[in-house]
């Protein structure tokens, strides 16, 4: 069968799953089990049932049977992350802690920060009535008579899971409790697939849960109950014999498909149909007894939504317990729809077996398993399975159990199956799903290097998550799914960690090294500021790699290209995304005593420069970094009237090209660094000026820099040097800042004065000329920039202002090297504790790491520091499609109330009493053997009124008690529908 057109409007995706099941406390360790074809059922030897707290005389019992799907941990709870504090925590049932803790990683497996979501959040969820409350807490002599009962409802009551994690998340959709035993789960799916296509919610958590306190290791078998004798269940086995008690839960997060996909989502199945019903009583054997008719309408109704054929499914979840009444009712059911032509073979699967029967939570742990199949494209073995139940004979092999695992590739038609839950009481759910669209796109080069982010509350969790990323990463195929996930998937939390890798081995290597993983504690936000270098650190190729990588940079170094070419009459940027020099980092280049042929001119060094700043400042803005305050170092201050709004981009690159021919037309001169202050300098070697030479800049208190003419600079440096203070001469062709510019400065005034119109900055930046913010009055004057070129930078009066004015922000450096932040850690003003704020984003030309590795760190140096990134900017264009990640490591503690002694000693054996149940009417043999079994499936003792004639209060006498009054007048009826 070839697949047919349809329409996938009304879809619903699979996108995240989590669960914590007995043996497997994830969903990872659920498939590994169910793929190895292990159970998760505890079953203790009599050392261990006495460690445990059974009684001797209760272990020792022929009938005590050890066997349970027990859940470790469910007295621990991490409290502090969802705001309780102690008291509040101890009161809380269990089955709330642990229903939050797996929401929380079923939207992290989904990918979804709960602070992030777009639109309206639903929750749909169940849980089992609350044991905790009655074995513990109202049998505590001390909670019982200190805790008001409005407050211990508040903190057990079952109705109110799925708004204590609505409160807890903030989630602002519908939040609805649903109850129908055995079928909650699928039918809080159901509603929640409903509540997307209505457009009341955007995303939708669902799931339900089941934990009965205490959770004893086994129970007391009598015969005819509904429990295995031997502690071994059998699921559509011919030796069939009684089921196994379970506790468990589970959640999936659902999304309409349409936005899943265009979120790159990744997504386990398809939900395409569903059904929640009632039998009623004329179909259905008993209140508390399946009915085939019933069964068979849940499932024809599902597929009817999903417009299936039984023909077009492959198989199907069963919700039988392992029992010979029911296991014969539900292939009854699934007889009645698949025994048809066209239908070739469907295998049947269950989870009761592996893990008991775990109530409320039993349909999602089948549905998670389902989509686990379609999606890892493999069909699980069943457990204790033998020979098949007689009834399947009826079908030959149309319907078979699957007996070992197999490929379940895809093929011409989609995958499809079928999940089932039936309630106790007649509440019955289906639910149709089909395997994920294939997702083959034409996606763009992934970048050369990823950054790894990822958080926690503590500082301990914040480690555990790194060994849980490191333990993962042999499963990892897509380092940038993997970086895209824990960009846009996981809540930022104030203990941060990252590191900056390049291939999934390289990846391996960081996370054993000591120093490649950076940690950051206790970040809190903060805003960022951006540093535009100057002429001096640039070096050929600085940023080539990112120009072929990141298109928001071309764009930008292209359209400053094409304005520089249209001044210049050459592309003076070519430099910056040409080959790596192959000198870079040599020593004489390094302290100036070599020169630059290809980059000496200031047309190309400063138009460069200029490009460089304004390009990464573009990309930075464009991932979500807005600066708060902007500072430029000489040519970098355009660079920040630009990125200010100040200047157009036009009005900018034709400053500096104007600027920079100027200047060139003018004689050469030196530059040379000098360490001291400029009125040490003037009290050792008198007026500068005597020798021909100004300050060009202000560095710091103790490190300035000279400009003049050569032979100038050359005796300054030589009259230095006889006391014993060195002169550092820099690369450079003219003595800029200093008074040789001043023959310019007319004719760019006036040429300012003609072709500029300053605005009022949009972002505040520091003038090079004050060292203050730049004012309007500034801005509207056209020397203003003849005076910039000609006076020195006062950096140190602006590292004084960023440090009095703006003390807790990071500090990005855009140019090559870091030469502006050894000024900030060289000045007094800025202190130590604020040196890990100053963040490089290039490599200096001594530093053979490449652009785009040092940007990445850069920009987890910046999220570290608590910058904000907008990081789906960040992996826009990218194409990026979110994957399966470890999930938080919760720092659980201890928060459990133990019930009075003599309480606790009678549990095990109060639960052992086996109920009553008279039943009257006219009954037929067929309708005593019906009896029979109902009292088998109850494990209780059944009471014929005619044996009776005293009616109910004869039994009650007899038998000490009655539990309930049944009439089977009706069940040869029931016989003929079946």
């Amino acid at each position: 069968m070839t697949t047919r057109e349809r329409d996938t409007g009304d879809d619903i995706a699979i996108v995240g799953m989590a669960g914590n099941f007995p043996g497997a406390p994830d969903i990872g360790k659920f498939w590994a089990d169910l793929c190895a074809g292990r159970d998760g059922i505890t079953r203790m030897n009599r050392a261990e049932l006495l460690a445990a707290g059974v009684p001797a005389e209760v272990a020792d019992d022929p009938a005590f049977v050890p066997a349970a799907g027990l859940l470790p941990g469910i007295d621990r709870f991490d409290a502090d992350f969802f705001g309780y504090n102690r008291t509040d925590a101890e009161l809380l049932d269990p089955q709330h802690r642990l229903f939050l803790e797996c929401a929380w990683h079923a939207l992290e497996d989904a990918g979804v920060d709960p602070d992030r979501i777009e639109g309206l959040a639903g929750v749909f969820a169940g849980g089992a009535p609350s044991t905790y409350l009655l074995s513990n807490l109202l049998s505590n002599d001390v909670t019982a008579l200190t805790v008001g009962p409005d407050q211990l409802i508040l903190q057990n009551e079952k109705d109110l899971i799925a708004s204590r994690l609505s409160y807890a998340l903030d989630l602002t959709g519908p939040s609805v409790s649903v109850q129908s035993c055995s079928s909650t789960a699928l039918a809080a799916v159901a509603q929640g697939c409903s509540s997307l296509l209505t457009g009341e919610s955007d995303l939708v958590v669902s799931g339900s849960v089941s934990v009965v306190v205490p959770q004893e290791p086994g129970y007391l078998y009598r015969e005819g109950s509904r429990f295995a004798p031997d502690g071994i269940n059998r699921i559509l086995d011919a030796g069939a014999n009684g089921k196994v008690p379970g506790n468990g839960l589970g959640v999936v997060v659902l999304r309409r498909l349409e936005d899943a996909q265009a979120d790159g989502d990744r997504i386990y199945a398809v939900i395409r149909g569903w059904a929640i019903h009632h039998e009623g009583n004329r179909a259905r054997q008993g209140f508390n007894l399946p009915g085939v008719p019933g069964q068979a309408a849940v499932v024809a109704e599902a597929m009817a939504a999903a417009d299936v054929e039984p023909a077009e499914i492959d198989h199907i979840e069963v919700s039988t317990l392992g029992t010979p009444f029911g296991d014969v009712a539900e292939i009854s059911a699934l007889q009645k729809i698949f025994d048809v032509d066209g239908v070739e073979r469907i295998t049947l699967g269950s989870i009761d077996a592996n893990l008991g029967h775990i109530n409320q939570a039993g349909g999602i742990a089948r549905l998670i398993k389902a989509a686990l199949a379609l999606h890892h494209e493999k069909q699980p073995p069943p457990v204790n399975f033998e020979k098949p139940n007689p009834q399947l004979a009826h079908s030959g092999d149309k319907l078979v159990v699957q007996k070992e695992l197999t490929d379940w590739p895809r093929g011409e038609r989609p995958r499809l199956a079928g999940v089932s839950a039936y309630g106790f009481g007649g509440t019955d759910a289906h639910v149709v799903i089909e395997e994920a669209p294939e997702d083959f796109p034409e996606r763009p080069a992934a970048r050369p290097h990823q950054l790894l982010a990822w958080s926690a509350r503590t500082p301990e969790a914040a480690d555990a998550m790194t060994g849980r990323l490191a333990a993962d990463r042999p499963e990892w195929t897509d380092l940038a799914d993997v970086a895209y996930t824990l960009h846009n998937g996981r809540k930022a939390f104030g203990h941060r960690r990252m590191t900056v890798v390049s291939t999934v081995d390289d990846a391996a290597d960081a996370f054993a090294s000591e120093t490649r993983v950076v940690a950051e504690a206790d970040t809190k936000p903060r805003k960022a500021a951006f540093l535009l270098a100057g002429v001096g650190e640039q070096y050929r190729g600085m940023a080539g790699g990112l120009y072929d990588s990141e298109p928001e940079f071309k764009a930008a170094v292209d359209e400053c290209a094409a304005l520089f070419k249209s001044h210049l009459g050459v592309d003076p940027t070519e430099s910056l995304h040409g080959a790596r020099g192959a000198d870079g980092g040599d020593l004489a280049r390094l302290l100036g005593r070599a020169a630059d042929s290809e980059d000496a001119a200031p047309s190309v060094t400063q138009p460069a420069v200029f490009t460089l700043g304004y390009a990464l400042g573009r990309l930075l803005r464009a991932w979500g970094v807005q600066p708060s305050l902007l500072a430029g170092y000489s040519v970098g201050e355009f660079a920040a009237a630009a990125l200010a709004g100040a200047l157009t981009l036009e009005e900018a690159t034709a400053l500096v090209a104007t600027r920079a021919r100027l200047i060139e037309k003018l004689p050469t001169g030196a530059m040379a660094a000098v360490p001291l202050g400029a009125d040490e300098l003037t009290k050792l070697v008198g007026d500068v000026t005597a020798f021909g030479v100004d300050v060009a800049a202000v560095n710091g208190p103790r490190m300035i820099v000279v400009s003049g003419a050569g032979d100038g600079v050359e005796k300054l440096a030589a009259t230095l040097a006889g006391h014993g203070v060195p002169a550092r001469p820099l690369r450079t062709t003219h003595a800029f800042h200093s008074r040789a510019l001043r023959p310019a400065a007319a004719e760019l005034t006036a040429w300012a004065r003609k072709n500029l119109t300053p605005r009022e900055p949009e972002v505040p930046y520091l003038s090079n000329v004050t060292g203050a913010p730049i004012t309007a009055k500034q801005l509207k004057d056209p020397g203003y920039w003849a005076e910039h070129m000609c006076r020195p930078v006062r950096f140190a009066a602006m590292i004084e202002q960023i440090a009095s004015a703006s003390p807790d922000t990071v500090l990005l450096e855009l140019g090559a090297g870091q030469s502006l932040g050894s000024m900030f850690r060289g000045h007094p003003d800025f202190p130590q504790t604020s040196w890990p704020l100053l963040v490089p984003t290039l490599p200096g030309e001594a530093d053979p790491r490449q652009d785009t590795a040092v940007l990445t760190e850069a920009l987890g140096r910046a999220w570290l520091s608590g910058a904000d990134i907008d990081w789906r900017a960040y992996h826009d264009g990218r194409d990026p499609r979110k994957t399966t990640l470890p999930g938080y490591p919760f720092q659980r503690d201890r928060y459990w109330i133990e019930p009075t002694q003599a309480a606790a000693d009678v549990a095990l054996g109060a639960r052992s009493a086996r109920p009553v149940y008279l039943i009257e009417g006219e009954l037929d043999v067929t309708a005593r053997d019906l009896a029979a079994r109902l009292g088998a499936e109850l494990g209780a003792t059944v009471v014929f009124a005619e044996e009776h004639p005293g009616g109910a209060e004869a039994v009650r006498a007899a038998h000490g008690r009655l539990d309930g009054v049944l009439d089977l007048t009706t069940s040869n009826a029931a016989k003929e529908e079946r």
